[in-house]
């Protein structure tokens, strides 16, 4: 996979910045593209969207990214479930640095006439994944963003936030055929421009 540390990093006729912290390490282009992929689909279907960043970590090790796909489809139900969101973005990437375990760093991209605020999702998040047998996951601070569509800067600024994920630090470490990342395939809208 190609990686770049420069910032910032175009994407069609635009650039980004994105968080090598001060040209440490590189990012991943096909996660930054995929990332900048899944926000712009999901804001051509809805007209605001809020991105949210949180981190899943394992209890034990396992070769196989199962548990998070399983995880990820059962977000999916209980976004539908309760707020009949008929769509839902996400990715995420897996790691292993020092700890005998992986873990996962996770962006959601959700509908955001449907949730105003993540809190009661997180709480749900949060008990699913530790009633799993998993440590509880962990919320950064400023865990959110809402972007509007046609909001540049807001875009800009949860792009900044998520291109942690492209970091190529840390992965590499699962099992034969275990992905370094996922995420949802949400189409873009063809009538819809493209936003910033």
């Amino acid at each position: 996979m190609d990686t770049t540390n420069q910032s910032p990093y175009v994407i069609g006729n635009r650039s980004y910045g994105i968080n090598t912290s001060g040209n440490k390490y590189a990012c991943y282009t096909d996660i930054l593209n995929a990332i900048h992929e899944q926000m712009q689909a999901m804001l051509s279907h809805h007209n605001k969207v809020i991105v949210v960043r949180l981190d899943l970590h394992c209890d034990k090790y396992t070769p196989s990214n199962t548990e998070v796909s399983r995880f990820m489809c059962k977000v999916r139900k209980w976004l539908y479930s309760h707020y009949k969101c008929t769509r839902f973005g996400y990715l995420w990437v897996r790691e292993q640095e020092r700890s005998k375990s992986q873990h996962y760093h996770v962006m959601l991209i959700i509908d955001a006439n449907k949730i105003r605020h993540p809190s009661a999702l997180l709480g749900w998040l949060q008990e699913r994944w530790s009633v799993r047998g998993h440590p509880r996951p962990y919320v950064p601070k400023n865990c959110f963003y809402k972007v509007h569509r046609g909001d540049g800067d807001a875009f800009a600024e949860a792009f900044y936030r998520c291109s942690y994920l492209a970091k190529s630090r840390g992965k590499g470490y699962g099992g034969s055929g275990a992905n370094n990342y996922s995420g949802s395939r949400v189409q873009m809208k063809t009538s819809t421009r493209r936003v910033p």
